[in-house]
């Protein structure tokens, strides 16, 4: 029979593994983030701007597309497809899920009150009107006299 004699720095890092896994044992259990990020197109035609964001799979619900100045910004939720018992018992998984941000930078002003979002087909279609640009433009103003 062989004994094996252990210094105290090996039982220390036996005891840290030991906590670390009690740690983890111990946290609640989390979905886990694919990190789905969609695939953006800016393009221009026509007097707007149009934005294609693919977002397969992500209901208009768990959308929102905010515009501050040029500063276009889609966020969303993209949930884990089917059934989350199968999610147990999955293979392989290549198809992200998890919150997303995208935020794009447009070339020009646009009219906010008219602009429009449509998903279809997996989708999202985001209409900017152009808004004429003011720079470099000359604008004459009346002269009046004062009134006395």
């Amino acid at each position: 029979m062989r004994r094996r004699v252990s210094s105290g720095l090996e039982l220390e890092i036996v005891q840290r593994h030991l906590d670390e896994l009690i740690t983890l044992l111990a946290a609640p259990p989390q979905v886990q983030d694919t990190g789905f990020s969609p695939a953006v197109d800016l393009r221009e035609a026509d007097g707007r701007y149009v934005v294609l964001v693919d977002v397969p799979g992500v209901p208009t619900s768990e959308i929102v597309v905010t515009l501050r100045d040029r500063e276009l910004r889609i966020a969303g939720r993209k949930l884990p497809g089917g059934d989350r018992s199968h999610h147990r018992h999955c293979h392989h998984m290549e198809r992200g899920f998890g919150t997303f941000a995208v935020e794009v930078m447009l070339p020009g002003p646009v009219q906010p009150e008219t602009a429009k979002a449509i998903l279809n087909a997996g989708v999202l279609v985001i209409i900017l009107p152009r808004l004429s640009e003011r720079r470099n433009t000359a604008h004459t103003i009346a002269v009046t006299e004062e009134e006395s």
